[in-house]
């Protein structure tokens, strides 16, 4: 230390201590890149995992697929998550693997041809804007249901079934009138019994009658009646004959709340076509995009006119948008807002609140609380601001670069979320009473009006169709109260397409609401022990019970014709659901006492009737003075609960694997093909993530089961330009598995012939890949299912158990670590595709195919180890490549140490005493026979240290593995000595 370090000012002894005994950082395990689908988990990023406890809790278990209850409410379960399978046999023996999962993207630049799959998502129909057509080409349908009468009825929307082109729905009973009818779309039916008619599903093998309620422990049970898997309509993976449609939302809960009579003829119901002019509810034509809460909004100040009062003019503070793209936060999680406090400090005049995320089916007399962010607050200069104890940093992927972009001020602390700030607010231009006291719900289509032109009640005539005025300040239960809007056209902006056959007198209105997750009514629903346990805002459980409300799952989903937007609302004829406010919860009913129980009333604060409006009132305590936040508060109506919606997986739903090879090869010959398929595209920009070894580390890289070449090619090409990665791909003409085709379990089985052709017509020759041959078949050590997975996946795991067993630099194959039997994959596997002869053998190993034979003792075995380097070298092996993968990481990262250092010998001897007892212990432990380092005059030359480097030459000598044994027996005579 110099002494210029001391501070002299009078005679006397300094002391210092110097810390030099601080050891450097260990670098952390480098193991494989494994790109695929998992369950759920961070999408489309290097996301590093050091266990498989780790991989379950981040990505899920892995799915052995053919789970087919429900398949639109429950997810797509049908196609084994290879790339977990993967995960697992690495982690099994090793300690890090970096997952990528794959989530569906367009490219930028995508092609909208209806015939081609440039973009993302799906659509089972063509947007047209005649009515007449519409059944023909497919699209959205809406199944509606009122209560009937001849006065006007509030309905809601109870289904939506999907079909593909050239299927008709319709209802089969009596009108409205009390005559029969012909099954027809657009007519009032009569139910036969309590929310329940005969549907009536028509397509070119003839008509077939559903029936059809919403009680879900009826053998009618809407959703145990119709198909609700739409693989089914996927002919090319279907057996059989293809079903034409299937069920995807239902809203057993909104039917509930507003159809509410009983009897039989008590009830109608009717169907018509979802769409406007050329926006279909049916088109999900989308990339993946996150799931989000609508914007929260302050509370009414005091200071502030009540009778103008209007929620959806509060200035929007912040919303919760989730950290990954897809659907599974909004379906298992939702965002509370609790313990709101005004500010008691003069100081600080900030109030405070507490963020939980809950899961979605838990009740709120008992939270599942996920994660706390307790006594955050809307100052920016807090170490408490919300932004900054949550988080608020996002990437964009651009296509240009082929990278990801950072945005953001606040890393991320949730594992689920970030915030999304009002730019004032988070400039400190907000106002510093204000606290969190509402939300704008999740969008939905406008709702609309059904107005019959008949000239007199019980007679037929045309309906004119009209949207609401825009009323968001409201609850679902008040959606009587809406009258149509005097200048709304007929059609105007509503997503609703055809005519429609009513019957009432002249004039009467029929409205109809899209359903939206419910707002809590009153503080009694759910039987709260006090309200502390009352969390107002949506409401998951079901209406008039504690329990879980399925349906919430169907009100959270993006709504098809709605292209993902920054704002609320986004595409034509959409709204927000309602702006819910704790200025709007009332202590009494306008009409009656309300025995002790608050009530959401909307629009009760400008009407000066909520709690905070009035002094007098049941539940309010005495004393209490108009307009009293604090008395709302200490009440304890300080809570309130959000959904999160309009999360897209960006994946075709009728696929079983979104990223099949058979998809992927549908637009062979299309350059570029990113542009034509959104599944190649996103593939490749999962492999471009990973390709900058600044951003991730890794020394392995596969995408199993994928076999597009141009794909696989691009894995080797990114792994061979990084140096430091060999990449494991799996071969076209193997194994085809059962959500590639619908072909039989013989025709799926591939053959050697085929696959060779295959890599032969390649070309391939590089080190930095290598490939096997068959599928194997494995048991699922968690859900005991027999899964066949892709070889790279066992091959993999058995480079993990060699590198256990031995070192890297040992062969991964052959009976001591390539035996699958015995349990080398990391996992159990159980039998082969396709069971191998010698010839069979030698013609794989001749191209560099590692086969994977059978032997009758030794049972199922990796019996190769060739990279696909075609020319003659000690690289053309796995075991050498992954040594010199090693040797140039270890060296590179002992070079790191100094760099930037004086290039003079005493900096040379530093290097070679990392380097030479490096290389000295990997010949020790038999990775290498001999090496040598020259680092002097000869190699980092005057001239070179003139331009500040340093220049030094490496040799080593791989050792080789024994892949070929040569032995001579000799019968020699009974005279003859063996000493000769």
């Amino acid at each position: 230390m110099s002494e210029r370090k001391f501070k002299f000012v009078s005679p006397g002894v300094f002391i210092d201590e110097i810390d030099n005994s601080q050891l450097p950082k260990v670098p952390g395990d480098i193991g494989p890149v494994i790109i695929g689908r998992t369950q759920r988990g961070p999408a489309m990023q290097a996301v590093k995992v050091n266990s498989f406890s780790e991989f379950v809790e981040v990505f899920g278990n892995p799915v052995p697929g053919g789970d087919s209850t429900d398949v639109w409410r429950n997810g797509n379960y049908l196609a084994p998550t290879y790339a977990a399978y993967a995960a697992q046999a690495w982690l099994k023996n090793n300690n890090a693997a970096t997952i990528v999962r794959l989530m569906g993207y367009e490219h930028t630049n995508k092609t909208t041809s209806t015939t081609l799959y440039g973009q993302a998502g799906w659509n089972t129909g063509v947007a047209t804007a005649a009515a007449a057509t519409v059944a023909a080409n497919g699209g959205a349908y809406g199944l509606f249901m009122a209560n009937s009468g001849t006065s006007a009825q509030t309905g809601t929307l109870a289904a939506i079934l999907y079909a593909v082109q050239g299927t008709a729905f319709a209802l089969s009973g009596t009108r409205a009138s009390g005559s029969a009818t012909t099954p027809a779309a657009g007519t009032y039916v009569k139910n036969v019994a309590d929310k329940e008619f005969i549907l009536v599903v028509s397509d070119s093998s003839g008509a077939k009658n559903h029936r059809i309620n919403f009680t879900d422990t009826s053998p009618f049970y809407i959703r145990k009646v119709l198909n609700t898997n739409p693989t089914k309509t996927n002919s090319n993976i279907t057996a059989g004959t293809a079903e034409t449609y299937w069920l995807g939302e239902s809203y057993e809960g909104a039917v509930k709340r507003y159809v509410t009579s009983t009897a039989a003829s008590s009830q109608h119901a009717w169907i018509a076509a979802l769409q406007l002019s050329t926006v279909n509810a049916a088109n999900k034509r989308f990339s993946a995009n996150p799931s989000r809460t609508g914007w929260v909004i302050h509370q009414h100040l005091t200071t502030e006119d009540t009778s103008s009062y209007n929620p959806e003019a509060m200035s929007k503070l912040f919303r919760f948008i989730a950290l990954e793209n897809g659907e599974w936060e909004q379906q298992n999680l939702k965002i509370s807002i609790m313990d709101i406090k005004k500010s008691t400090s003069v100081d600080n005049p900030y109030g405070t609140f507490t963020v939980v995320i809950r899961m979605a089916n838990d009740s709120d007399n008992a939270p599942a609380i996920v994660e706390r962010y307790s006594n955050v607050n809307l100052n920016p200069n807090s170490t408490d601001y919300i932004s900054k104890r949550i988080g608020d940093t996002y990437s964009v992927w651009s296509d240009t670069d082929r990278r990801h972009r950072w945005y953001g001020k606040f890393p991320s602390v949730s594992k689920y979320i970030r915030m999304d700030m009002n730019v004032d607010l988070d400039n400190g231009a907000g106002n510093s009473s204000w606290v969190p006291f509402g939300f704008f719900g999740a969008p939905r289509f406008k709702r609309f009006a059904v107005v019959s032109t008949g000239s007199a009640a019980g007679t037929f005539g045309q309906a004119q169709v009209s949207v609401y005025s825009t009323q968001t300040n409201v609850s679902p239960t008040s959606d009587a109260t809406f009258v149509l809007s005097a200048s709304s056209a007929p059609l105007s902006a509503s997503i609703l397409h055809a005519n429609y056959e009513v019957c009432a007198g002249s004039g009467t209105i029929d409205k109809y609401v899209f359903p939206a997750p419910q707002l809590r009514v009153d503080s009694s629903e759910g039987t709260p022990p006090s309200l502390k346990n009352c969390y107002w805002g949506i409401a998951t459980f079901r209406s008039g019970s504690s329990a879980f409300d399925p349906s919430y799952y169907d009100m959270t989903r993006i709504l098809g014709g709605a292209a993902p937007s920054s704002g609320d609302r986004s595409g034509t004829g959409i709204e927000d659901s309602y702006v819910f406010t704790l200025d709007n919860v009332s202590a009494s009913l306008p009409t009656s006492a309300g025995g002790g129980v608050l009530h959401y009333i909307s629009g009760s604060r400008a009407l000066g009737t909520s709690f905070r409006g009035t002094a007098t009132g049941d539940g309010i305590p005495t004393g209490a003075t108009s307009a009293s936040l604090d008395v709302l508060l200490k009440t304890g109506v300080d809570r309130f609960t959000m959904s999160l919606h309009g999360g897209f997986d960006g994946l075709d739903i009728r696929e079983k694997e979104p990223f099949s090879n058979r998809f992927l090869d549908l637009s062979s010959g299309l350059t570029p093909v990113e542009h034509n398929n959104y599944a190649y595209n996103s593939i490749k920009r999962a492999i471009d993530t990973v390709s900058d070894p600044e951003v991730a580390e890794y020394n392995l890289m596969l995408a199993p089961g994928i076999t597009h070449e141009g794909l696989t090619s691009h894995m080797i090409n990114v792994c061979e330009d990084r140096g430091d990665a060999m990449a494991i791909i799996d071969l076209k003409g193997d194994y085809k598995p059962f959500t590639e085709n619908s072909n039989t379990a013989e025709n799926r089985k591939g053959t050697v012939l085929d696959v060779v052709t295959n890599l032969e017509n390649r070309a391939l020759n590089t080190s930095y890949g290598c490939c096997y041959y068959p599928w194997v078949q494995v048991r699922d050590p968690q859900a005991g299912n027999y899964v066949w997975v892709p070889p790279s996946v066992v091959a993999l795991g058995t480079m993990a158990s060699s590198e256990k067993k031995a070192e890297l630099w040992f062969a991964p194959a052959g009976f001591n670590r390539g035996g699958l039997t015995e349990g080398s994959a990391g996992l159990p596997v159980v039998n082969v595709a396709d069971r191998l002869t010698a010839d069979n053998r030698d013609t794989l190993y001749a191209v560099n195919i590692n086969p994977i034979a059978t032997f009758p003792a030794e049972g199922i075995v990796i019996f190769g180890q060739k990279t696909l380097q075609v020319t003659p070298s000690a690289l053309d092996r796995i075991n050498v490549r992954r040594l010199m993968i090693h040797v140039k990481k270890e060296i590179s990262r002992m070079a790191t140490r100094v760099l930037f250092d004086q290039n003079v010998q005493a900096t040379w001897n530093r290097f070679l005493g990392m380097v030479k007892p490096f290389l000295r212990d990997i010949k020790i432990r038999f990775g290498l026979t001999a090496f040598k380092v020259v680092l002097d005059e000869t190699t980092t030359t005057p001239d070179l240290i003139d331009r500040n480097i340093l220049y030094a030459k490496i040799f080593l000598k791989p050792a080789r593995a024994i892949e070929f044994i040569a032995l001579d027996f000799t019968i020699t005579n009974s005279g003859a000595s063996f000493e000769d």
